[in-house]
């Protein structure tokens, strides 16, 4: 006889712990204290996405402190896994919330007494967000819609929820965003028609001594000429750049005294003007600190550009060969040596000229093999005209009488006017453009010795620059005429010529923008000197912020936290609706060790179920109470 095996003997309990599946004992006030938190959780986490977004978006930004900013920049890799982790930790959060809710709204479902065996698997599938159906269940689920359109929801459901993580990251990565804010200051007007300004203007005239003078912890030069060389002739180089086309070149004004290392840099002509501002001269900075972002320490710029109405020069130079000059020559009475030469000139009165070049008789030169030499004039004023015309002479001795020969510099108008100077914090220069609101009505006269002696500081710069073997000055135009000519520039030619107008042009403007700079150190000057320097700033900061462009692409990542959070709402509010608080049960339906003690009756004998079959649990069908001392 076979031997049968034993029957499997009854284990005696040893204790609750260990019962997989022990009775909820919460009492029913913990019970509405958790729905209450779980109903507060959900709600939070439905508005707060929402009330950052409205709050940037009211605010069109939200800055950052300079701190975090700081931080931002230094560590960017850092950041990206704090916005990674607040990402993840939000979409756990939100699942959580719904996985809860998901079991509270089973308790519910097996209190009606409606738990079918698709219901449980579907509880499953939303609280685990996981697919819990097969292959070989999908025709049975596709045969009733009810049951397809909730796998179609779970679906969306599991979608929505992979996209938590990045809706939130765009919405809290910080990121660069510009602002604006209003500038204004003050400089000095040389059109004031006040009787005090003029007087003011005509006692601290300019004259042709240097010496140095300390303005705002700085020390400048005041005459025209020595130390303003090689600024000098770098405007005047920019300028002639910019006149053939090279508009990427940049002049470095370091005597001007800048804050930056290699001086104030300009693109371009200078147009006479005196830059003010963060990057402009500090001891000149005038701006006013209402609503002036560069004083605030909490702003943190990551770049900005500025733009201030200033100022400046404006100038047409028409410049052409002649025959003859007024420039004459002479020998130095009382010396033994030839290599030094007297130059003068005559400004023809019967012409209507008369000199411009105050305190200025003759110019000492060098007798050499390519010497230049200069002189000016200033046409009488006709009755009606406001502004003269002037005439810069330049005359080339030996080689250069080949070179450059006789040329005449027809200047008019020469003239204050208003120019918007914009610096760009990138590449870190000043760039000039006439002014949109510049003066097109009725204009005022230019205070005519502000004029005047730039002509006379443009003579001492060539009169400084000559040396034994060459000028400075023409020597500039000559080697980029070498370059734009691609050949010999030791005869006249148009090009040349165009050159030279262009570097007429630049020198002086650099000689109205450093005689506005020494007019502004003299002291005492009264406010009917002034002018209001208006603009504004544009400045990139970091924080967060939407894009009009963007606010519908921007709303539409948070609709699937939105949605996630909406169902777990609408979820937990069916609960109370469905229980009215009464706490029957507390069984998990799809916790793994409540199903495996669940019973299907209608299963057949080979322990198929269908989809729509009723499930029981033992502990709602006959209360769970843990038999004592013994586990079967």
């Amino acid at each position: 006889m076979e031997k049968q095996p034993h029957p499997p003997e009854r284990q005696v309990w040893q204790s609750d712990d260990s019962v997989a599946n022990p009775p909820d004992d919460t009492s029913r006030p913990w019970r509405i204290a958790i729905d209450i938190g779980l109903l507060f959780g959900v709600i939070f986490m439905l508005i707060w996405p929402w009330v950052f977004f409205g709050i940037i978006n009211a605010q069109d930004g939200i800055q950052m402190p300079s701190t975090l900013s700081d931080m931002v920049q230094q560590y960017p890799q850092r950041v990206a896994a704090v916005v990674t982790l607040i990402g993840t930790g939000t979409q756990v959060i939100a699942t959580c919330l719904l996985s809860q809710i998901i079991v509270r709204f089973g308790q519910e479902l097996v209190d009606r007494g409606t738990v079918t065996v698709f219901d449980v698997s579907a509880l499953s599938a939303f609280r685990y967000m996981t697919f819990v159906w097969g292959l070989a269940q999908g025709k049975g689920l596709a045969k009733a819609k009810r049951r397809l359109a909730i796998v179609l929801l779970f679906l969306a459901a599991l979608g929505a929820s992979s996209l938590i993580p990045s809706g939130t990251a765009v919405l809290i990565t910080p990121g660069a965003f510009n602002k604006t804010a209003e500038l204004r200051a003050t400089e000095l007007d040389f059109t004031s028609d006040s009787p005090e300004c003029t007087e003011w203007l005509e006692r601290n005239r300019l004259n042709n001594l240097c010496d140095w003078a300390r303005f705002g912890d700085t020390q400048f030069t005041t005459c025209l000429g020595e130390n303003q060389m090689l600024d000098t002739l770098d405007s005047g180089r920019a300028n002639v750049l910019a006149s053939i086309g090279i508009s990427d070149k940049t002049s470095s004004l370091n005597q001007l005294g800048g804050l930056e290392e290699g001086g104030i840099r300009f693109r371009g002509s200078v147009k006479g003007v005196l830059p003010i501002g963060p990057n402009g001269i500090p001891a000149f900075d005038t701006i006013q600190t209402t609503s002036n972002p560069f004083n605030d320490e909490d702003i943190r710029m990551v770049s900005y550009n500025y733009t201030l109405n200033h100022q400046g020069l404006e100038s047409n130079v028409n410049c052409y060969y002649e025959d003859t000059s007024p420039i004459g020559y002479r020998e130095i009475p009382y010396t033994n040596t030839t290599r030094f030469i007297s130059s003068f000139g005559t400004c023809d009165s019967a012409a209507g000229l008369q000199n411009v070049l105050e305190s200025v008789e003759e110019y000492v030169t060098l007798n050499g093999n390519n010497t230049l030499t200069y002189w000016a004039c200033k046409q009488i004023d006709p009755p009606g005209p406001l502004d003269p015309t002037y005439f810069v002479y330049l005359r080339g001795r030996r080689n250069y009488k080949t070179s450059i020969g006789n040329i005449t510099c027809r200047i008019s108008p020469m003239r204050s006017q208003e120019y918007a100077v914009n610096y760009l914090s990138v590449p870190g220069y000043f760039t000039t453009s006439r002014a949109h609101d510049a003066q097109s009505g009725p204009r005022k006269p230019t205070f005519s010795r502000f004029i005047e002696w730039g002509l006379v500081g443009f003579g001492n710069i060539i009169w400084e620059g000559q040396n034994w073997s060459s000028n400075l000055v023409a020597e500039t135009v000559f080697s980029l005429a070498e370059k734009r000519l691609n050949g010999t520039t030791r005869e006249k030619n148009p090009i040349t010529l165009n050159m030279f107008e262009a570097m007429v042009q630049g020198m002086l403007e650099y000689q109205a923008t450093y005689s506005r700079l020494v007019y502004s150190i003299r002291p005492d000057r009264p406010s009917t000197c002034l002018r209001d320097v208006t603009g504004s700033v544009s400045y990139s900061v970091r924080g967060w912020h939407i894009k009009p462009q963007d606010f519908v692409a921007q709303a539409g990542l948070l609709l699937p936290m939105t949605l996630i959070n909406l169902a777990s709402l609408i979820l937990l509010l069916s609960c109370f609706f469905i229980g009215k608080s009464r706490y029957r049960y507390s069984i998990d339906v799809t916790d793994k060790v409540s199903l495996l003690t669940a019973f299907v009756p209608q299963q057949d004998k080979e322990g198929r179920v269908r989809w729509g079959d009723g499930v029981e649990f033992s502990q709602a069908s006959k209360g769970f109470r843990p038999v004592p001392n013994e586990v079967a």
